[in-house]
């Protein structure tokens, strides 16, 4: 009849849905159990129905690598100098969209140096004098450049102060900023100052004198960690010359256009979020590394005949 029918259809469909739902828990459970052998159960991170989804190896260590960037008051400060910069260039100077961009960003920037003048003059506080042993024009390179510092990010306070509505003398305000940005470039030049002498210094009898007694290895060791160290330096001294051009654009003393400005202002931004990015690990190549080989899959189990259910029909 057609009851029977009925009964015999519902029948089936449920003992092929219990088939199909033992075999899937089965798979998901031996590729699991797969994963886990070849080292790569931290890096399963979801298995749904059909799909395993996986986050290997170096992208993980990626992952974390811009969660600590983010993390540091400095590199969303300086993500944002280069997303404001990038709007000076596109803007060129002209009112629109990239222009309000421009002046929104730049002042959210503010919130991230609070306090930033008492960080930079706590050195000068902790250590007034100067140390024996040390070089003299260094100590005070670096004395000069802390109180500089203290002074670009006081004065910008006081710009701040004056967006939100607490000072309203513009004459006043107009002063900070010069004297901000003045404080800026002269930092600035402290930076180029300090960093080429020490490049000069260390190149000199590092790279080019052998000393006597020393063997090949030891020389080509000190050699490359010299090279290594002025690699770093140049980096530090190539920003800070940027910086510096950067500064006089902003203060006006050089006839250059915005869209300049604003190229100048992106390429130290990016140097300066480089340089705060934390190290990336070596990728670990060969069997310890997380990529699933699809030959190492499971193989579904074949499935179990289904009983055969007689149908009465009258």
């Amino acid at each position: 009849t057609g009851t029977d029918r009925r009964f015999f259809l519902e029948t089936q469909n449920r003992l092929t849905s219990a088939a199909d739902h033992h075999r899937c828990v089965s798979a998901q459970s031996s590729f699991s159990q797969n994963c886990s052998s070849r080292g790569a159960h931290s890096d399963l991170t979801a298995v749904q129905s059909k799909d395993c989804v996986m986050v290997d190896a170096h992208t993980a260590d990626t992952l974390k690598a811009i969660n600590t960037f983010l993390g540091k008051t400095d590199g969303r400060d300086k993500l944002c100098a280069t997303i404001q910069y990038a709007c000076m260039f596109i803007a060129a100077g002209q009112p629109g969209n990239s222009r309000k961009i421009m002046a929104s960003v730049a002042a959210a920037r503010k919130v991230f140096r609070v306090l930033r003048p008492l960080e930079n003059v706590t050195p000068l506080l902790l250590q007034p004098k100067l140390v024996q042993g040390q070089p003299l024009h260094s100590q005070v390179l670096n004395k000069l450049k802390s109180l500089l510092n203290a002074l670009y990010f006081g004065a910008d306070h006081v710009v701040w102060a004056s967006q939100a509505g607490l000072i309203t003398d513009k004459t006043k305000v107009e002063r900070a900023q010069k004297l901000s940005l003045y404080s800026w470039l002269g930092a600035s030049l402290c930076t180029v100052a300090g960093e080429l002498t020490e490049i000069l210094r260390m190149a000199l009898p590092a790279i080019i004198v052998q000393e006597q007694g020393e063997d090949d290895g030891k020389y080509m060791a000190r050699q490359q960690a010299a090279v290594d160290e002025i690699n770093k330096r140049g980096l530090v001294l190539f920003h800070a010359s940027i910086q510096a051009f950067l500064a006089l654009g902003l203060l006006g003393l050089r006839p250059w256009k915005p869209r300049t400005v604003g190229a100048l202002g992106v390429i130290a931004s990016a140097i300066n979020c480089y340089m705060l990015f934390p190290p990336m690990p070596k990728q670990i190549k060969g069997p310890a590394a997380t990529k699933v080989d699809s030959k190492a899959l499971p193989v579904l189990p074949p499935a179990s005949p289904q009983p055969k259910i007689a149908a009465k029909v009258s």
